[in-house]
């Protein structure tokens, strides 16, 4: 899912280490946690795609070889 993506940046880990650490001491289940992990998915993705109004395009310029 590329929603995932942004659980790799510093937000999406802490969130997960502190789900974590709420399932070990039996407070949330894996069940709540994976149901808070899929919120916030929608919800960074939502919130980026309503915020960011700056896009970035690339252009790769190759050379062209020639036979000699």
């Amino acid at each position: 899912m590329a929603y995932q993506l942004y659980r790799n940046t510093t937000l999406g880990n802490s969130l997960q280490e502190s789900l974590d650490e709420l399932i070990q001491s039996q407070q949330i289940t894996p069940q709540l946690a994976l149901q808070v992990l899929l919120q916030f998915d929608k919800a960074i993705n939502s919130a980026l795609a309503q915020r960011v109004r700056n896009r970035v395009n690339f252009r790769i310029l190759a050379p062209i070889l020639q036979n000699e």
